[in-house]
């Protein structure tokens, strides 16, 4: 079995999108690849409708977080300060949430999760606590101004939740819908999160832009339909977009026992 959790910085092995496979995610995993790219993961016409209802809906907007972010759905990053109680609660909620939006077409988390399960042979599953449930997973997100240079890493971030056990994590976004006008692209570095970097926080999740420096990096613009995965202890950062840039996304995680959790 492979050790994940001292993973460094490594130079990658390609800056292409590989198709999804069982050795791409490892490779993923390790930071030995940028992204796997899954094309046509949904029609147009799915996407259209998880928009549309996502739109019937309506969106809120991250707590403490700037430029402003909209999504539907909670976060465990919003609730580090506030307690898991009330994380866990709203566990439901957002479930019905995510269920008025997915019932009008198909719901991408089970879909992926079934699509990695078979490439993979891995148990894929919903990140859970004994103490407390399961956690949701799921947004429907809008990045449209930008967002600032960042990692997610429940690591660091999440001291305490089930979450930080993970020992590498990714994230993955089904773009329904995008404004094609070369804005709203998605940048990667070759550079990972490590402890010493903290001097380079800016505020609740933001790093000055000093801590790629030097750094190889790639970006992408995806088309409607298509999924991109990324490992989220890389730095990145969305530019803003002239239009629409919605997504369904998700964070990723490895355990020890090499499970594959999914949770938001």
């Amino acid at each position: 079995m492979i050790k994940y959790n001292q993973i460094e910085s490594t130079l990658w092995k390609t800056t292409e999108a590989l198709s999804l496979s069982a050795e791409s995610i490892k490779m993923l995993f390790e930071n030995k690849i940028p992204l796997v790219r899954i094309e046509k993961f949904a029609t147009p016409q799915e996407c259209e409708a998880l928009v549309t209802q996502a739109n019937l809906l309506g969106f809120d907007v991250y707590q403490n977080v700037t430029p402003k972010i909209e999504r539907i759905g909670i976060t465990v990053f919003e609730y580090n300060n506030i307690g898991k109680e009330d994380y866990f609660q709203a566990v439901e909620r957002a479930r019905k949430e995510q269920y008025r939006i997915t019932s009008a077409s198909f719901n991408p988390l089970e879909r992926l999760m079934a699509t990695m399960q078979n490439q993979t042979g891995r148990t894929v599953r919903i990140a859970s606590e004994s103490s407390w449930g399961s956690y949701h997973a799921g947004l429907t997100r809008k990045i449209e101004e930008g967002t600032q240079l960042h990692i997610d890493y429940a690591p660091t971030e999440q001291l305490g939740w089930e979450v930080s056990k993970v020992v590498a994590q990714l994230a993955w976004n089904l773009y329904l819908q995008i404004s094609l006008n070369d804005s709203g692209k998605t940048y990667i570095y070759d550079r990972q999160w490590h402890p010493g970097d903290e001097t380079y926080k800016l505020d609740s999740y933001g790093y000055n832009n000093a801590v790629v420096s030097g750094a190889s990096s790639l970006n992408f613009q995806p088309q409607v339909g298509d999924v991109y995965i990324f490992n989220t202890r890389n730095y990145h950062t969305v530019e803003p977009i002239k239009g629409q840039r919605v997504t369904f996304t998700s964070a990723i995680g490895l355990l020890p026992n090499d499970e594959i959790i999914f949770w938001s």
